[in-house]
């Protein structure tokens, strides 16, 4: 734009007292008000505000504004609010440049002058880019009406059948070989009470009832391409070796000679290389762990209806979803050998073994006995791997309290003479279930608050606890019977998932959402979603609702429309400038960008619904011909001479 052609209003944020009382933000409205091609300049308290986003639109109406700046807070938070606003208005929402004068000025500087001049520097910086900046249209995408649902535990069974019963195609894939999820090794769901297989069963039946869901276990993605509305996914399935005319009878679990710690009972027990992994799982048969089996063929010989095939091989299937949701879950932390007494004595355990020991399906047939004893003294001791211990997530994971409550009023309904302690940093009962813990203190347990982690001494047949009582500021030694570690929640294959999707992870590993308030459950990539605890640590209802939102944010963008418009921030190629040397090609991490000819000129061309806008591409360019839409050499170098004090 040239400066007779532009009309741009400038709108300063105080957000309350978060810019203003370090920037002076009159002082700064009247400066950009100084500046050729601004026809207004205005303030307001809260410009996020609906009043705020009112003055903007009439101002556009009524001022015929052909540009706006909005100088507030983070893009990353309002950008979109802003954006909306200004195309209600009748203007192309590309016409508009947020500046960040909160984060980037109050929020790091003291001094007011200062403050208010860096504040200035990057609204006259704004002004310049939006004389440079173009009208753009958004791309249209065609969209598959389906969705790929990654995990089936609770937050996956969720998302899946809410996608269901709405109509859409929906494939539901786990790595392990039965759906579920973690869930269905708990032998209660705090505070409800229920085992976790049994609550997942009716969400699991209904799910493989629908003529709309396919199910696939021993599966996982190994790769995606594409873009929103038409992901192109290939998925590894490996073999269970056991066809559906397996009746569960069990013949060839007794014939194998192969024994392994069984992972779905805390390996308290051992299980075969062939095995159910537990009472009523989905598919309702026999699996082979590959990683133990040596073929020897004794189940074959042992199996009345020929069910087994140890000669088949992984396949691999290409689908074609409209939307993906990632719902990997967690993995329980698994304490090193010597971690607070842990692998040095059987009178150590994790909180997963303990739901084991307490479930009257498990192990012990639900009698609360370690090494053919009934522990008396019983010490819990909190966030180990969340909070303390030797690789710790610092994050809370939030069912752990509530969990511990309820497992010692358990215990104390099995053995009431039992003597509990439990260990604490902080005692946090999410989910409005504060009542355990009062409970818990009614029935006698001891509750210890720490500030410095205890220690665990384990001596032959002795485990002696010693932890410094932090309200009465006292050392306190507990000779125990038994010490229970409960364990926190740690990111279930994240980085692989990380990869594959390109995707981010947060500090302690888990991956992270683009918005934690304003676009919960997305990812920064449009059209993958995320659900329950691969986002972070969250108890069971939560990831159910986690679930839910997941599968409502696919349902708004596919169920019932046959395009999506796609946001035209994307790489462009100047055909005329391009030299067909292809560096892009191969710098492009989303395989957007490939090669066409004109005449006989070779041109590199991008797919404008596979580009993800990250300028990798223009970065790489040598002679200057891919530029992306929004952030072009001359709209950056109008921002830099502004820097510079040239004439905006």
């Amino acid at each position: 734009m040239r400066d007779k052609d532009v009309r741009i209003g400038v709108y300063i944020c105080h957000c309350g007292t978060n810019i203003a009382g370090i920037v002076d933000v009159e002082e700064v409205a009247r400066y950009a008000s100084s500046i050729p091609g601004v026809v207004v300049a205005r303030h307001y308290t809260f410009m996020c505000s609906e009043t705020g986003q009112n003055m903007i639109k009439d101002d556009i109406k009524n001022l015929k504004l052909n540009g706006v700046v909005v100088a507030a807070c983070s893009p990353a938070l309002h950008e979109v609010t802003f954006k909306n606003a200004v195309k209600e208005a009748g203007l192309n929402p590309y016409l508009f440049e947020m500046v960040n004068i909160r984060e980037h000025c109050s929020w790091t500087h003291t001094d007011r002058r200062l403050a208010t001049e860096k504040a200035k520097d990057l609204v006259r910086m704004a002004i310049a880019k939006v004389k440079e900046l173009e009208p753009l249209e958004e791309v249209k995408a065609e969209v598959v009406n389906s969705v790929l649902v990654v995990g089936s535990g609770v937050a996956g069974l969720s998302a899946a059948l809410t996608l269901a019963r709405a109509g859409l195609t929906v494939y539901i894939i786990d790595k392990r070989p039965v759906l579920g999820g973690f869930v269905t090794r708990l032998v209660n769901i705090a505070p409800i009470g229920i085992r976790g297989r049994e609550f997942v069963k009716p969400m699991i039946d209904e799910l493989v009832e629908m003529p709309n869901v396919k199910v696939l276990t021993n599966a996982e993605v190994i790769s995606v391409e594409g873009g929103v509305g038409n992901f192109k996914v290939r998925i590894r399935q490996r073999p269970t070796y056991i066809s559906d005319l397996c009746t569960l009878c069990g013949y060839c679990e007794k014939a194998c000679p192969i024994e392994v710690p069984n992972e779905y009972e805390g390996k308290l027990t051992m299980r075969k290389a062939i095995y159910l992994p537990f009472k009523e799982a989905y598919p309702p048969k026999y699996v082979i762990d590959e990683n133990a089996c040596t073929k020897c063929g004794k189940c074959i010989d042992a199996c009345p209806v020929k069910a087994i095939d140890l000669s088949v091989k992984e396949r691999y299937i290409d689908l074609n979803v409209g939307a993906i949701i990632i719902a990997v879950g967690h993995e329980p932390y698994e304490p090193d050998k010597g971690e607070f007494g842990y692998g040095l004595t059987r009178r150590v355990i994790t909180s997963l073994q303990l739901e084991r020991l307490l479930d009257e399906e498990g192990p012990t047939g639900g009698r609360f006995i370690i090494d053919g004893k009934v522990p008396k003294t019983i010490v819990f001791i909190s966030c180990v791997g969340s909070l303390i211990g030797n690789k710790t997530t610092n994050a809370c994971s939030r069912r752990c309290c509530s969990t511990i409550t309820y497992d010692t009023l358990k215990i104390l309904s099995k053995n009431p003479d039992s003597h509990i302690y439990i260990l604490y940093r902080d005692i946090r009962t999410y989910g409005f279930e504060e009542e355990l813990y009062w409970k818990a203190l009614e029935n006698g347990v001891v509750f210890v608050k720490f500030e410095e982690p205890p220690k665990v001494e384990v001596m032959g047949d002795k485990i002696m606890v010693y932890v410094r009582e932090a309200t009465i500021n006292k050392n306190i030694v507990i000779p125990a019977d038994l010490v229970v570690l409960f364990v926190g929640m740690t990111p279930s294959n994240a980085g692989e998932i990380v990869r594959i999707f390109k995707l981010s992870r947060t500090a302690d590993g888990f991956i992270r959402e683009a918005h934690l308030k304003l676009r919960p459950a997305e990812t920064p990539t449009e059209g993958i979603f995320l659900a329950g605890a691969a986002a972070g640590p969250k108890g069971v209802m939560e990831s159910v609702i986690h679930g839910a939102a997941a599968a409502s944010k696919a349902l708004a963008l596919l169920l019932n429309k046959k395009y999506i418009l796609r946001e035209p921030l994307v790489a462009k190629v100047d055909e005329e400038l391009c030299s067909g040397c292809l560096i892009c090609v191969g710098m492009c991490p989303f395989n957007a960008i490939s090669v066409k000819y004109v005449g006989e000129r070779r041109v590199a061309t991008v797919n404008p619904l596979l580009c993800m806008g990250c300028g990798t591409c223009a970065a790489a360019c040598p002679s200057g011909a891919m530029e992306h839409n929004g952030f072009k050499d001359k709209q950056i170098l109008a921002q830099v001479r502004a820097f510079a004090g040239v004439v905006v």
